[in-house]
């Protein structure tokens, strides 16, 4: 089914812990398959940035139902660019999607956030030095649901400033998008752990933590297989711990980047059931750094 893009997008589980990464030149000291560990502070990174050694592919056990794939806690540089094929077999014979080349970073800026004199004024595209303040998180989602054994991804980031491209985290899942989109009065903010501890003279000094985005909201209008088949399946498999990408809306523009992570569930809510053939749900994401 085409995903629409103006409707909450959640992807779960992540299938790379049972598939195979190959390809590429990686570090012995630092191998792809770091990619398959869920600490995103653990990163595998190629030994070198050479097109030819930034590749990989992903086999999986069997075929499985695929739709979005991510990469997190990467290095990839301002003008960096992917390809993403998706095959239904192991030998590639069979492709089933291609993305094309296209850039890591998306839009970043309106037009109206920038002078006119900016090289980016035109496309909103980040600058090198501004690429720290951003939380790196690569999505890609294809046109339909896949019946998917291998996924090829390709990076093409040979002038990165580290002579070579680190990543923490690889996540290839299916996509759902509620039949009816998520009720009004959605939240998005940050969870804030930074401390304060206050000298004598009641100066203060902060112990800055990294902080972490959250989305707050409720599903109204599900149906009976939706709310049990879908949500109540997702609190069963992932837990408070299990992994999944959210998205608020897919279209490319800058306010959806913000609003697009890898999350995971604070707190399981029940699901309700007020009206005869209408169930709800709330869900409270918090960012996995």
């Amino acid at each position: 089914m085409a995903l629409n893009p103006d409707t909450i997008t959640l992807c779960w589980p992540n299938r790379v812990e049972r598939a195979t990464l190959s390809g590429g030149a990686w570090l012995d000291s630092l191998p792809l398959t770091l990619a398959q560990d869920p600490t995103l502070a653990v990163r595998c990174k190629s030994q070198n940035a050479d097109p030819a050694s930034t590749w990989f592919d992903i086999t999986l056990d069997k075929p499985r139902p695929i739709q979005c794939l991510a990469i997190a806690a990467h290095s990839f540089s301002a003008p960096a660019r992917y390809r993403v094929r998706i095959y239904g077999d192991t030998d590639r014979q069979f492709l089933l999607w291609d993305s094309a080349w296209q850039t890591v970073w998306p839009q970043l800026f309106a037009t109206s956030e920038l002078e006119w004199e900016y090289d980016n004024y035109w496309l909103g595209t980040i600058a090198e030095e501004d690429r720290a303040l951003y939380t790196p998180l690569l999505t890609v989602f294809a046109d339909e649901v896949q019946l998917a054994q291998q996924v090829r991804v390709e990076i093409d980031d040979a002038g990165n400033p580290e002579g070579a491209v680190r990543f923490g985290r690889v996540f290839l899942a299916d996509a759902w998008q509620p039949a009816t989109n998520v009720s009004y009065g959605i939240q998005h903010g940050f969870d804030n752990a930074t401390e304060f501890a206050e000298a004598g003279d009641r100066t203060e000094y902060a112990d800055v933590k990294r902080q972490r985005r959250t989305a707050t909201f409720s599903l109204d209008w599900l149906s009976e297989e939706e709310a049990y088949q879908r949500l109540y399946s997702l609190q069963r498999v992932l837990g408070t711990h299990g992994e999944l990408v959210y998205a608020f809306n897919l279209a490319a523009r800058p306010e959806n980047f913000a609003r697009t992570f890898l999350a995971r569930q604070q707190q399981l809510d029940p699901l309700a059931q007020p009206y005869a053939f209408t169930h709800t749900h709330s869900l409270k994401l918090l960012e996995i750094l």
